[in-house]
C-alpha cells in the first residue's frame, strides 16, 4: 500500500503555515498557536475511521526494544483535537516479532495516511495534507522549548518572520556550511531531548498517580489493584528504575541548547557567529608572513598530509614518524598538529590525515569526501587484536550529543582505525560515493535496539576488507541500489549483522571469510520475492546460498554463521505493509535533516 506524499517547495509549506496563523488579534502567544492549529484541524481531518501508517518514535522503539524504524498499519478510532493526537489502532504489523498494545495515544504528526481506504467516502486527501502541513510547522518552525514561552509575549511577532527566514536559508544553502550542519545538528538533537523528555516524564506521572490510588485504598478491605494501562505503547518503562538526574540532565542540556539557538535565530548574531567560526582560518592567515603567502597556501595546493599526535615521550613521537614516513610519499608535504578536530577544520577534503595511538575526540559537522584519507598510526593486524588495550589504539570518538559519527559524501578511505561509536545513534552515514575501510573495527553499546554502525544510501557503495563490526542494533544497513564488497569482515554480537532493504542491493561477500558471530539475525533480506508458491510471510534460511536463489545476480560470495538465533531472515516483497517508494521515503525522512549540505567546498 502507498502513503500520501506531498511534493511542494520549501516557500509553499512555509506560506500554509503563514495561512493557518493569520491572526487578527493583536497578540498571539506561544499557547495560542496551538490552539490555531487545533481549529484547523478540527476542520480538514476526519475525526475517525481512516487507515494509515504509525512510524513508531525512536525513543519508543528504544524502550520496546524494538529496530528504527518500525512501522505498523491499523486505523484511527478517534482523533483527540485539543492535544493533536489520535486512538490509534493496530491491526498489521511488519515483523510478528513485534508485541504493541492494540490500542495506542500516539501523536498526529507520526502517523502516514494510506491512500487505499476501507471507506471511500472518507475525504483522506484532505486529512493526510492537513498532517502533512502539521508536521512540516512542528518539525521545521517550532521549538521544542516553545511551549514555555510567556504567554504575555507574541510569538508569531517575535519568530515566526525569524523561523521562515531561517528555514528559507538553510534550505537554499545561503549558510557558511558548518554554521548551517551546527544549527541542524542542534536541531535534531533537541528534537530527540523533547521526546525523551514527554516520553519520561509521562511515565513518571502516570507512575505517581498509581501509587496515589493505592495510597488512598490502603485501608480498604482489599486495596485497589494497578490496571495495566493499553492504551499508550510507551506505558512499558518501569518509572522507578529512572532516577530524576535523568531528567534534569535533559532538561539542563535543552536549555542550554536553547540558549545558543535563540542567538543564532537572529540574522545578525549569525554573522557574527560565523565570523568567530573563521578565526583558525585568521590564526592560519596570521602564521605566515603576509596575507599574500596565506591566500597563495590555501589557494588550490597539492594534498598534504597531516600527521596528529598525543603527548607522549620522545622516543615514541620519533618512533610515530618513522611508521609515517613509511606511510607518506617522500615528495608529499607534512603538517603536525595537535588535535584531529583542528586538522578537521582546516584541511581540504582531498588531505590525508595520520592518527597517533590515543582517544581523539571530534564534533565534526561537515562531510568526508574527495578520496581523501584518515588512518592510524599503527601496524594492520593491532586493531582486530581483542587483547590490546584501547588506550594503545587510535580511537576516533563523539561527544554523545552527536547523532552520527562521520559523514561520508564522496569516495574515502578509513584505515586501522577504532572508531567509538558508543555515544553516537548512527557511526558512518555514506550518503554518496566509494567508502574503503581497511583495518577498521567499529564499536557500538550493545544495548540499544537503534544503533547503526553503517547506513549505505541509495546509489553509493562500501569495501570493507579485515575488519570487525560489534555490538550494534544493525550493524551494515544497505539501502536500495546501495553496493557492499565484503571481505574478511566480521559482524559480531549484533541484534542485526546486515540488513539489504530492498532486492536491488548487491552484495559480494569475497573469499568465503565474512563471519555472522553471535546475531540474534545474521543477514535480514527485505522485499525479496519468494518466488511462486512461497506464501509466507518471513522465511527463516541457514545458509547465505539459500538467500542467493532469490536473487543471485545481486548476491555473491559466501559467509559463515556463529551461533547465531537466526542466520538468515527474508521477509516476502508480496507481504510488505508498505509500498517500496513509500517505505523508502520514511526510511529518509529522519536522514534528510541530518547533515544536509551542499558538499563543494567554499
Amino acid at each position: 500500500m502507498e502513503v500520501f506524499t506531498f511534493e511542494k517547495s520549501f516557500l509553499e509549506r512555509l506560506k500554509e503555515a503563514e495561512d493557518v496563523l493569520s491572526w487578527e488579534g493583536a497578540v498571539m502567544p506561544a499557547s495560542q498557536v496551538r490552539s490555531e492549529w487545533k481549529s484547523y484541524v478540527e476542520l480538514k481531518i476526519e475525526p475517525a475511521g481512516w487507515q494509515a501508517i504509525w512510524k513508531i518514535p525512536r525513543v519508543i522503539c528504544e524502550d520496546l526494544k524494538l529496530r528504527y524504524p518500525t512501522i505498523v498499519y491499523g486505523y484511527v478510532e478517534q482523533v483527540i483535537f485539543e492535544e493533536l493526537k489520535a486512538v490509534f489502532v493496530v491491526t498489521a504489523v511488519q515483523d510478528n516479532d513485534v508485541h504493541l498494545p492494540e490500542s495506542n495515544e500516539v501523536s498526529l504528526v507520526e502517523l502516514w495516511p494510506t491512500v487505499q481506504q476501507e471507506n471511500s467516502a472518507l475525504n483522506v486527501d484532505t486529512t493526510a495534507e492537513c498532517i502533512d502541513r502539521l508536521r512540516f510547522f512542528y518539525t521545521h518552525i517550532w521549538m521544542p522549548w516553545d511551549k514555555d514561552y510567556d504567554d504575555d509575549r507574541d510569538w508569531v511577532q517575535q519568530h515566526l518572520e525569524a523561523r521562515i527566514q531561517l528555514v528559507c536559508d538553510l534550505n537554499k544553502n545561503r549558510l557558511p556550511r558548518p554554521l548551517a550542519l551546527h544549527m541542524r545538528t542542534l536541531l535534531a538533537e533537541a528534537s530527540y531531548i523533547q521526546q525523551r523528555l514527554d516520553f519520561l516524564e509521562l511515565d513518571l506521572s502516570d507512575a505517581e498517580s498509581d501509587d496515589e490510588a493505592v495510597e488512598l485504598n490502603d485501608n480498604a478491605a482489599e486495596p485497589a489493584r494497578k490496571q495495566p494501562k493499553t492504551s499508550r505503547a510507551n506505558s512499558s518503562l518501569n518509572a522507578s528504575s529512572l532516577p530524576v538526574t535523568d531528567l534534569m540532565c535533559l532538561h539542563l542540556r535543552m536549555a542550554i541548547i536553547k540558549s545558543e539557538f535563540e542567538i543564532l535565530e537572529n540574522p545578525e548574531m549569525r554573522r557574527a557567529y560565523s565570523e568567530l567560526q573563521s578565526n583558525s582560518i585568521k590564526r592560519l592567515r596570521s602564521s605566515f608572513g603576509s596575507t599574500r603567502q596565506a591566500d597563495d597556501f590555501l589557494a588550490e595546493r597539492t594534498p598534504i598530509s597531516h600527521v596528529v599526535t598525543a603527548p607522549g615521550k620522545l622516543q615514541q613521537q620519533l618512533d610515530l614518524l618513522t611508521l609515517a614516513k613509511s606511510m607518506v610519499r617522500a615528495e608529499s608535504q607534512v603538517q603536525l598538529a595537535n588535535t584531529l578536530q583542528d586538522v578537521l577544520s582546516n584541511c581540504q577534503s582531498n588531505d590525508h590525515i595520520l592518527l597517533s595511538p590515543g582517544e581523539h575526540t571530534i564534533k565534526f559537522l561537515e562531510h568526508l569526501n574527495d578520496n581523501g584519507s584518515l588512518s592510524g598510526l599503527i601496524q594492520p593486524e593491532a586493531i582486530l587484536n581483542p587483547t590490546l588495550d584501547l588506550s594503545k589504539l587510535p580511537v576516533v570518538g563523539s561527544s554523545d550529543e552527536d547523532s552520527t559519527l562521520l559523514v561520508i559524501d564522496g569516495d574515502y578511505t578509513l584505515s586501522q582505525l577504532v572508531l567509538d561509536c558508543r555515544h553516537v545513534r548512527r557511526g558512518i552515514l555514506l550518503r554518496h560515493g566509494t567508502l574503503t575501510m581497511r583495518g577498521c573495527r567499529l564499536l557500538g553499546d550493545g544495548n540499544s535496539s537503534t544503533q547503526e554502525g553503517i547506513v549505505c544510501m541509495p546509489g553509493a557503495s562500501v569495501e570493507l576488507k579485515s575488519c570487525l563490526i560489534e555490538n550494534f542494533a544493525v550493524g551494515i544497513s544497505m539501502r536500495p541500489r546501495s553496493c557492499a564488497e565484503l571481505g574478511n569482515v566480521q559482524l559480531k554480537n549484533c541484534k542485526t549483522g546486515m540488513e539489504l532493504l530492498e532486492k536491488t542491493v548487491s552484495l559480494n561477500l569475497q573469499g568465503s571469510k565474512c563471519s555472522f558471530d553471535s546475531c540474534k539475525v545474521g543477514i535480514m533480506a527485505e522485499g525479496f520475492a519468494l518466488g511462486v508458491g512461497k506464501t509466507e510471510k518471513v522465511l527463516v534460511l541457514k545458509q547465505f546460498s539459500e538467500l542467493q536463489q532469490f536473487f543471485e545476480d545481486n548476491l555473491l560470495g559466501n559467509c559463515s554463521f556463529n551461533n547465531c538465533a537466526k542466520n538468515v531472515r527474508v521477509f516476502n516483497e508480496s507481504d510488505q505493509l508498505l509500498a517500496q517508494r513509500s517505505y523508502q521515503r520514511l526510511l529518509e525522512v529522519d536522514i534528510e535533516g541530518e547533515n544536509k549540505e551542499n558538499i563543494q567546498l567554499s
